[in-house]
């Protein structure tokens, strides 16, 4: 084996060795972690629906609802 298939198959297991080590911490978040992220997604997408309304809405009715909040 000459120097340059050894840098190949050392590139090769770091690769394979960083593949595995990622997959594995993309295996830790438990269930309580994945509950946390949907409840944050949910609000996230209920002020994204409230902008798309405040950016869409005729100014007199935008402005009535802010009066009212």
């Amino acid at each position: 084996m000459n120097v340059f298939s050894a840098m190949v198959a050392i590139a090769a297991i770091l690769g394979v060795v960083a593949i595995a080590r990622y997959w594995a911490e993309s295996r830790r978040y438990s269930a309580v972690d994945r509950k946390q992220i949907e409840k944050i997604e949910s609000e996230l997408r209920e002020r994204i629906e409230t902008l798309e309304r405040i950016v869409t809405d005729q100014r007199e009715l935008l402005r009535r609802q802010i009066d009212e909040l």
